[in-house]
């Protein structure tokens, strides 16, 4: 189970680089993969709720030092020209109520019904880009809403859940690959190999 922990941790990690190369749609209202969002999404729906509290704080803490401390953007007291974006911690929060959000929906997941997770991220992650633009809005102190923000924001919805069952496809190789259970009928399968293995030594 810790190996599985670590590999997920550093899947993640792959996420945040990969990120960064990952460019804007253009023809799409400049839409893009949310590659690090659609990795936390997919691992907290396979893991505890203290797994997940863990991954929130560092998907959300690297989301924020990427995009706030640099400059431009961060404090007034740091930078002489901060752009509009919100204060260090905020995606953190964000990432908590997502990650309670795709937690909500794990009893089905490990009854193996992984395709209402799948959709599930598509809604997270809209909710995620809506939130934290609506946020923006109320650190500049005024409310501008264009329709081209819009559809930014559900078409990199759709594209990040179209990417998920890739994503719950690597996990359910890593949990093969490190004996973790993230199903209930992996459950009944250890359970009769324990119920195999009792017979035979009797016979």
């Amino acid at each position: 189970m810790i190996r599985y922990h670590i590999s997920i941790f550093i899947l993640v990690l792959l996420a945040c680089i990969l990120q960064q190369f990952l460019p804007a749609v253009t023809g799409m209202y400049d839409a893009r993969l949310h590659i690090l969002p659609l990795t936390f999404l997919c691992c907290v729906v396979t893991v505890g709720f203290s797994p997940m509290l863990i991954l929130a704080f560092l998907c959300g803490f690297i989301w924020d030092a990427q995009n706030t401390l640099g400059s431009p953007g961060g404090d007034l007291t740091i930078y002489t020209a901060p752009a509009d974006q919100i204060r260090f911690g905020y995606s953190i929060i964000l990432y908590f109520v997502m990650g309670i959000i795709m937690q909500g929906f794990q009893p089905l997941f490990r009854k193996g019904v992984w395709q209402l997770s799948a959709i599930v991220t598509g809604f997270a992650t809209f909710f995620y880009l809506l939130s934290e633009y609506l946020l923006i809005n109320i650190v500049r102190g005024e409310f501008y809403f264009p329709t081209r923000v819009f559809y930014q924001i559900w078409i990199s919805a759709a594209i990040t859940m179209v990417c998920s069952p890739l994503l719950f496809f690597i996990l359910f190789k890593l949990a093969n690959l490190f004996d973790h259970t993230i199903r209930y009928d992996g459950l009944k399968k250890r359970y009769f190999r324990f119920q195999k293995s009792e017979e035979e030594e009797h016979v």
